[in-house]
């Protein structure tokens, strides 16, 4: 497993927005009930077995643990939950397997329990990221350690639990890493189709998911602003006019890469227009004025005669409806467009702000020449 995937970011409400446009959230809401439901009666059935708890503190917890969870299966059914959510039903149900697991008198059928981690590893990799899925396994490597012990120590059998540890391990690290690098393999072959075949940069497809990443990533952090620039190029019509659209498409591959540099590695850079560029990142500030000149400069260093109109907003990411909500994106992007043509109407080759989301009155310079 490379690193690249272990530091591979949280993609669940990316994944969330994907199912809730294509009308498939109700059914993945009704197949996690109906997985979740059968997985709950486990504990309780078992109760009625002489391989299950049978301690009353242990019959007890089986019991709980079969209530809990037929309640949480419900919920699936009442909304969609938020990624917060999601990890905390992640967490409660490796608690929830692993003690269901470790109560029952037969160390085997306690065991071949640890198989249902596999199921919840498939969940998690789907939806979440590389870390939590090691979690899950490291979680379920250990009960099953402890069941393995127990059994050779009551049985001495080793050929018969050697034979169970090796299905459990297979279907733990087949089902879940497996969809892992299903889901790894999509999202870079979807990266690389959705990219300006000109710049290299993200296009319209593929800029939204990206910032929904982003804005995943940093969460509702207090004290962060999702900031947005809209870049569009001064005088390059003259420069298509006088010298060719050749040398126009160099122009735009040299504002692209200059573009590149001077971003932190998580900005989304996007080409949307013909020579308008927008960035999204986040920062502790709302204007960003020290990348926004950057940038500015930038397309002013370049070896072609144009310079860059920048218009920028912002909001407080613990101000944001929703994490992964485009529409305060949509508002933000109209917004520092609004302040480009201010910059233009000032001159051109300047950087002017909106402080304020959806404020069209209170603009303000904050460098030029």
């Amino acid at each position: 497993m490379g690193m690249s995937m272990v530091k591979q970011s949280d993609h669940y409400d990316l994944l969330s927005a994907y199912l809730k446009n294509r009308g498939l959230q109700s059914m993945w809401q009704r197949s996690n009930f109906i997985v979740i439901a059968a997985q709950s009666a486990l504990p309780a059935i078992m109760l009625w077995s002489p391989s299950g708890p049978t301690q009353p503190v242990g019959r007890a917890v089986s019991a709980a643990i079969s209530v809990l969870g037929l309640i949480g299966a419900t919920l699936w059914l009442v909304r969609w939950p938020t990624r917060r959510e999601s990890i905390l039903f992640a967490f409660s149900a490796m608690a929830a397997i692993s003690i269901a697991s470790l109560f029952l008198s037969n160390p085997y059928t306690g065991l071949m329990g640890c198989t249902i981690f596999a199921i919840l590893g498939g969940f998690i990799a789907y939806f979440h990221s590389v870390r939590l899925v090691l979690t899950n396994f490291v979680v379920a490597a250990i009960c099953a350690s402890i069941l393995v012990h127990r059994y050779i120590v009551a049985t001495g059998d080793i050929a018969l639990i050697s034979a169970g540890l090796i299905t459990v391990a297979v279907l733990n690290i087949g089902v879940p890493f497996g969809i892992l690098s299903l889901m790894h393999t999509l999202r870079n072959d979807l990266r690389s189709t959705d990219r300006d075949s000109l710049t290299g940069l993200h296009n319209r497809r593929s800029f939204y998911n990206a910032v929904s990443e982003l804005m995943a990533l940093h969460g509702r952090s207090a004290g962060s602003y999702l900031v947005t620039a809209v870049i569009d190029l001064d005088n390059f019509k003259q420069i298509n006019d006088t010298q060719g659209h050749a040398v126009g498409d160099q122009a735009l591959v040299a504002v692209g890469s200059a573009l590149e540099q001077n971003c932190r590695p998580a900005a989304v850079i996007a080409r949307v227009g013909g020579e308008e560029f927008v960035v999204v990142d986040t920062a502790s500030t709302p204007q960003h004025a020290t990348m926004t000149e950057r940038l500015r400069q930038a397309v002013a260093d370049i070896p072609f005669p144009i310079t860059a109109s920048i218009g920028t907003a912002a909001i407080a990411l613990d101000e944001l409806p929703t994490i992964a909500d485009m529409e305060v994106v949509d508002d933000l992007i109209g917004t520092a467009d609004a302040a480009m043509y201010e910059a233009k109407r000032a001159g051109g080759n300047r950087v002017w702000h909106c402080p304020e989301l959806l404020s069209r009155a209170a603009r303000q310079p904050v460098s030029g020449s």
